[in-house]
This record gives structure tokens, C-alpha cells and sequence, in this order.
């Protein structure tokens, strides 16, 4: 397994961490220095085993390097028409097929070469259950600095020839906030979606965020989650606001509630296909009532083993790592 994490504050070199199945090591990682300001656009980390992983970095330039088992190398990419404003996500099968995707285009390496392909819409995101089930995720429109764009959620699928845009549910419900001129502003929500899960072609799960205009506060987002069942995409109940999502490792997916990060992640739950929610127990002993921030969520494949990634604040502040079985 691997764990990729950077500065929580200022400027600095990204920190990788290994583990063989005993033991976490740090390891190598590329040369990158990252800024915490960027967090949302944070480098994509996928592998395949211990000698096949790639890193991602969208900085002032779209950058992959390859871990071979000894050393990164950074491997040549084609013209994705890169927008530094938007993210890179990243997913891989096996070591002749990685996929890589990047404002509306996508990427395949065979091993040998990478061949880069036209999305219809926006992605922030990528998962593959087969060579033949890859999704990506994310809005209609190009994402804007300042995060309002008016766009709704996109979901693409690739099914060994082509990638198709996957019908997604809408909400152009309007804003009912009061203008300056005494009207209802009018404005419709923005929604984008930031990570998908593909368990199987019947099985598939979308994470985003609900984004609308508040006078008040600018805006004001809460977190919506997605299932598709093979036909059609529903919209599924679960956390307003959800600070790190993932595969739960049984055709389902873990929603860690930012509020969980005060008392040992409690309040994370489980989400089945059925749409069914299941409470995971908090942390056990002196780390039930530590602060954390959780930054990731990911299951080992085959197992019902997850690990949850982030910082861990109090006594012995730093990187934090905890395994929930």
C-alpha cells in the first residue's frame, strides 16, 4: 500500500510512505514541491504492487512519474490541453493499463505509450472495475477559480471503444435569495462531482458537491452521493458534509461526516448498493477522542480492510494513518 501526503501548512516536498505488509517506510518520492493552498488539486497516487506506481502532479505543468521498484522516473505525457486551475485523477488495472484524466480529456498508458482521447465533459476523477469499465466524473462546465460555474454533474463511461456521456441526475432548482434589487436572485445550483468508485458494471458510486449562492457567506455547499445500478443514477441520503470518501471494500462506500474528525471518527458510515447505512464504530482506546483530519478513504482490494489517511492533531500532531477490519 501507499500513502501520499504534503505540507499542512506553506510550501514543501510531497512525503511517500510504503507498506510491505509489516511495517510503514517512507520512501523516495518525485520531485514535486507543493503549496497547501492547492490542496484541492492534489497529485493522484494509483499501483499496481510494490514495483508498478505512478504520480500525477498538476503544478504549473501536467507531470507523471513511474515508480519502478528502485527509483521514479518522470515519463514523457502528450498534449492534454491542461488548465492548471483544474485537477488530475488517476486509476489503474494493471501495469499496461493506466488511465489518467484531466479537464475533458482522458489518457491510456499500454505499457508502453500513452494515447490521449477527448472527453465529453469535465473530469475530476476516474475508477475502473475492468479493461472495459472505466468511469469518470465530474461537471458540464469548466471548473472557475472561484467555483461557481453554473454546471451540473457529468458522468462518462468507457466501454473499450469510446467514452460516452452517461445521463446524471439534475437540479436547476432556482435560488430563492433576495438581490440587491429585491427580487429571488434566480441562480441555479452548481454541482460537481469529485470521486467515483467502480465495484462492477452494475455497481458504481459518485461523490460530489451541491454548491449554491448565499448572500450571506458567498456560497454554501453540502456533499451529495450518487448510485448507479447498471440503468440509471440515483441520488442516495448520506452526510451533508463529507470530508473523505471510498470503497468500503463490500460493493459499497464509506462516508467519513467532517464532524467525525472530533471524537475518533465517529459518525463515518457505510452505505450499501440497497441504499441501507451502517455506523462504523469509532476508534477503540486512547484514540477515541483524538482530532483528526481524514483525507482519503480506501479499501485493500479483495478485503474488507480500510484505511483512512490524514493529520492527527494534540500531543503527537502529524500524519496520521488508521486501519479500520
Amino acid at each position: 500500500m501507499w500513502a501520499l501526503g504534503s505540507p499542512d501548512e506553506g510550501t514543501g516536498r510531497l512525503l511517500l510512505l510504503h507498506f510491505d505488509g509489516r511495517r510503514w517506510r517512507e520512501r523516495p518520492a518525485p520531485e514535486v514541491t507543493w503549496d497547501s493552498k492547492d490542496n484541492e488539486r492534489f497529485p493522484a497516487l494509483v499501483a499496481t504492487g510494490p514495483r508498478d506506481a505512478w504520480i500525477f502532479a498538476t503544478t504549473a505543468t501536467l507531470a507523471a512519474h513511474h515508480w519502478d521498484g528502485e527509483r521514479w522516473s518522470r515519463v514523457p505525457l502528450p498534449d492534454m490541453d491542461y488548465d492548471p486551475g483544474e485537477r488530475a485523477g488517476a486509476t489503474a488495472l494493471a501495469p499496461d493499463d493506466v488511465w489518467l484524466v484531466v479537464g475533458d480529456h482522458a489518457a491510456h498508458w499500454d505499457g508502453r505509450a500513452w494515447t490521449v482521447m477527448r472527453l465529453p465533459a469535465w473530469a475530476a476523477s476516474v475508477s475502473a472495475a475492468a479493461p472495459d469499465q472505466v468511469w469518470a466524473v465530474g461537471g458540464t462546465s469548466r471548473p472557475l477559480p472561484q467555483g461557481s460555474t453554473g454546471s451540473q454533474a457529468a458522468t462518462m463511461r468507457w466501454d473499450g471503444r469510446s467514452w460516452q456521456l452517461v445521463p446524471a441526475p439534475e437540479d436547476r432548482t432556482p435560488s430563492r435569495e433576495i438581490n440587491s434589487q429585491g427580487r429571488p436572485d434566480g441562480s441555479i445550483p452548481s454541482i460537481v462531482l469529485t470521486q467515483v468508485v467502480a465495484h462492477g458494471p452494475g455497481n458504481v458510486w459518485a461523490i460530489g458537491t451541491r454548491t449554491v449562492f448565499d448572500y450571506e457567506d458567498g456560497t454554501s455547499s453540502t456533499t451529495i452521493t450518487m448510485h448507479w445500478d447498471g440503468a440509471a443514477w440515483s441520488l442516495v441520503p448520506g452526510s451533508a458534509d463529507v470530508s473523505a470518501s471510498g470503497s468500503d471494500g463490500a460493493n459499497g462506500i464509506i462516508l467519513v461526516d467532517s464532524e467525525a474528525a472530533e471524537s475518533g471518527l465517529s459518525g463515518t458510515i457505510r452505505v450499501a448498493p440497497d441504499g441501507s447505512r451502517t455506523e462504523i464504530p469509532p476508534m477503540a482506546g486512547a484514540h477515541r477522542r483524538r482530532e483528526v483530519g481524514v483525507y482519503a478513504v480506501s479499501a485493500v482490494p479483495g478485503t474488507r480492510t480500510v484505511y483512512a489517511v490524514g493529520l492527527a492533531y494534540g500531543k503527537n500532531f502529524g500524519p496520521m494513518i488508521a486501519r479500520y477490519r
